[in-house]
């Protein structure tokens, strides 16, 4: 069997905050196009900082990240024009509808108009009859939906999932687990952080095991099992 390209590489990362507490320490990572990878860690591991720096929120202290062939520093906007984000805390605008809300954030990528693509995500992740409610008006699950609808809506190549779960119930954990298989299927990248061992053995292809800011492990499920 052919080895898959890394879609993503992460070379000798480090990342250290101004007050000396290092976060990440020489972190070497390559996420392969078309798996679902899982970040397995305890809180304050270092798994929202390295997603935060690979979607390039955060900057890196030493090291190098490709992103499609990108380098996220040299190419940024190449390289986070692949990468749609969901981010832990639900943060978007109450008093939008979720139509609206969502093809903004298409426009903010600089792609144009298609409504086509939206409706498609939106019945995808079963928003298509909330499309013209206002984000205020929905439950936890279904602005999660939304903040999920809005990192696809400008088609990218990799999702970045920060904790997708926190806080969900189980039948929503389900729908939304179904979501990702679909999603990878179509051939989209996904990484998911998670402090469940039981979420990430559900879903990934393969796990990394952070701690400490330092990659402990890498392995295929079946093995780390």
């Amino acid at each position: 069997m052919l080895a898959m390209p890394s879609i993503i590489s992460v070379s000798n990362l480090s990342k250290t905050y101004g007050s000396g507490f290092k976060a990440l320490n020489n972190i070497n990572l390559d996420i392969k196009s078309g798996e679902i990878f899982a970040l397995l860690g305890p809180n304050g591991a270092g798994k929202t900082t390295l997603i935060s720096i690979v979607c390039g929120i955060a900057n890196l202290s030493e090291g190098s990240v490709t992103v499609g062939g990108h380098d996220i520093n040299r190419d940024y906007r190449a390289a986070r024009s692949l990468i749609g984000l969901v981010p832990q805390e639900l943060h978007t605008d109450a008093f939008e509808s979720v139509w609206a809300t969502v093809s903004f954030s298409r426009g903010l990528f600089g792609k144009p108009k298609n409504p086509a693509h939206i409706e498609k995500v939106l019945k995808d992740l079963s928003l298509w009859d909330k499309k013209d409610s206002k984000i205020i008006t929905l439950s936890g699950g279904m602005k999660r939906r939304v903040m999920i609808a809005k990192a696809l809506s400008h088609e990218p190549q990799i999702l970045f999932l920060d904790e997708p779960t926190a806080g969900v119930d189980v039948e929503l954990r389900k729908d939304m687990w179904q979501v990702v298989r679909d999603l990878r299927d179509s051939g989209v990248t996904i990484i998911l952080t998670t402090h469940y061992i039981e979420e990430a053995e559900d879903m990934a292809d393969r796990i990394g095991v952070i701690n400490k800011g330092e990659i402990i492990l890498v392995e295929d499920k079946a093995e780390l099992m």
